[in-house]
């Protein structure tokens, strides 16, 4: 799997499973179709994160299925780790 940080799901955010639905590269910003998100009490939905690096939006497409870790950042929800699945 093309891992996008060697630190991927080492903050401690568990990681979910999701697929890439829309890459907004000008925005900074990834829709993204997942499951339940554990720590941020989230049920499964749809739904656009922010990124905290925007060199993940480089490595992703949509229909890409990724296993991604998410936490509030500064009110935002924001994709801290994501590696995409082959």
């Amino acid at each position: 799997a093309a891992t996008v940080s060697p630190h991927a799901m080492s903050n401690g955010a568990p990681a979910t499973d999701g697929e890439v639905r829309k890459v907004d590269k000008a925005q900074g910003k990834i829709t993204l179709r997942h499951g339940p998100i554990a720590n941020l009490g989230m049920p499964g939905m749809t739904m656009v994160f922010r990124v905290s690096d925007a060199k993940m939006l480089d490595v992703v497409q949509p229909g890409d299925k990724v296993r991604f870790a998410a936490d509030n950042l500064n009110g935002a929800l924001t994709v801290t780790a994501m590696e995409v699945l082959k």
